[in-house]
């Protein structure tokens, strides 16, 4: 997601809906036997570390909760910290329930889309005992944003959770995607690990899915060849994401093109759940993804910006104005709606595009345009001219194969 939910936080602060269960407390060490402890657990993770202008975040973003199983006493507490810089929650769901969307469709044509309160207010009080929902809101890196969540489990039981934003019901009733376990023992029961043990376990995962993230950043980057266009103009072809399992990757590929006025580019979505879009802001200022409405009564309506949502600017792009992709929801979405987004750029310049859904990870890029007669310059980080600059170097290394051979029978008609 991105930085706009976390100024929610804010507003909901202000607002008093947040309540105080966010905190900074670490967890107790393990070794006072009958007594309450405190037990961490760490929501997301990340690989392949980068310096945004947002701050730290991963190229890479794991949608998981480590560990997803902890087993704990009653009177216990556990403390949720953010370990990723994409924003997650904490929810467990009402009781007979398993699942708690984030948003769901309502109204319409075209339907809005209604955030449900309970992804982005924290709800349910500091205690648990299974009756009623309990929620984190939203949990985000970005300032003023909530990095904990704790939370005192008072009843035995096994409860599970999940993160909203990450998780999807099937059609038939099964919940796939961030999903976690509290078991809760009757107090003085001995536990199975220790909080050490947990950390170590935890750290060895995220190694282990950073690595299993790295070996597959081939195939996110692997794109489609340019291929000639209309008018003698080139096509060239980018990714927007990429993610398999609980990995999602937050880039587009190649992040940069250099390419020339008349030129288009194609942007095919290549995540199979994780919505993207492609947006040109032209300096302008970025929407708001979550617009919030007070209500008389309850906590404010949530609902996602129509801005973000549709399309917008057209097919050629000439330097100016706000021109969207839209929404385009992933490969595996049942949902309609195009799978790619192309653009063609009629002034020359240097263009700056994100995702307004994962900008504040890193997701952005660079079109630069030259101008028709212009020669190519060496490509930036993608490929925009990376044939006619290729071509010049294969001229060049014939031309010189021919010298060799020329002075080769020059010598044999010496001798």
């Amino acid at each position: 997601m991105s930085r706009k939910l976390s100024l929610l936080v804010l507003a909901l602060l202000l607002m008093g809906l947040t309540g105080g269960r966010s905190g900074t407390a670490s967890a107790a060490s393990n070794n006072q036997a009958g007594s309450p402890q405190t037990w961490t657990v760490l929501v997301g993770g990340q690989g392949e570390i980068e310096q945004t202008e947002h701050g730290p975040a991963g190229a890479w973003q794991f949608m998981k909760f480590y560990p997803n199983r902890i087993t704990v006493n009653a009177g216990d507490t556990i403390v949720w910290k953010l370990n990723a810089a994409e924003i997650h929650n904490v929810i467990f769901p009402p009781p007979g329930q398993n699942y708690v969307p984030f948003v769901t469709p309502q109204g319409g044509p075209p339907p809005e889309l209604v955030v449900n309160p309970l992804g982005v207010v924290s709800t349910g009080g500091p205690t648990y005992d299974g009756s009623a929902a309990a929620s984190s809101g939203s949990i985000s890196m970005a300032p003023p944003g909530v990095q904990e969540y704790r939370l005192t489990f008072t009843k035995a039981g096994s409860f599970n959770y999940l993160c909203s934003i990450h998780s999807t019901q099937l059609p038939n009733g099964q919940v796939e995607g961030m999903l976690g376990n509290v078991t809760v023992q009757t107090a003085g029961t001995a536990y199975p690990r220790t909080q050490a043990q947990i950390d170590a376990e935890a750290q060895a995962a995220i190694a282990a899915d950073a690595q299993t993230a790295l070996g597959a950043e081939a195939q996110a980057k692997q794109v489609a060849p340019p291929e000639a266009g209309p008018n003698g103009a080139m096509i060239y072809h980018g990714n927007m994401g990429y993610d398999f399992g609980d990995f999602g990757y937050m880039r587009f590929s190649p992040t940069d093109f250099t390419i020339h006025v008349g030129d288009t580019i194609e942007w095919m979505q290549t995540s199979a759940v994780t919505p993207h879009t492609l947006t040109l802001l032209s300096g302008g200022k970025e929407p708001d993804l979550v617009m919030v409405t007070p209500q008389a009564a309850g906590p404010p309506k949530f609902t996602i910006n129509p801005q973000i949502l549709a399309p917008a600017g057209g097919a050629s792009y000439n330097g100016t104005g706000f021109y969207s992709s839209g929404f385009i929801n992933g490969t595996q979405d049942p949902a309609p709606g195009p799978r790619t987004y192309h653009l063609t750029f009629t002034k020359a310049g240097t263009y700056e595009y994100v995702c307004m859904l994962h900008d504040t990870l890193g997701m952005t890029g660079h079109v630069t345009v030259l101008g028709a007669g212009s020669m190519p310059g060496m490509p930036r980080t993608g490929y925009g001219d990376v044939l006619p600059v290729v071509a010049g170097w294969s001229a060049l290394m014939l031309l010189l194969a021919g010298l060799t051979l020329r002075r080769r029978a020059a010598r044999r008609a010496q001798g």
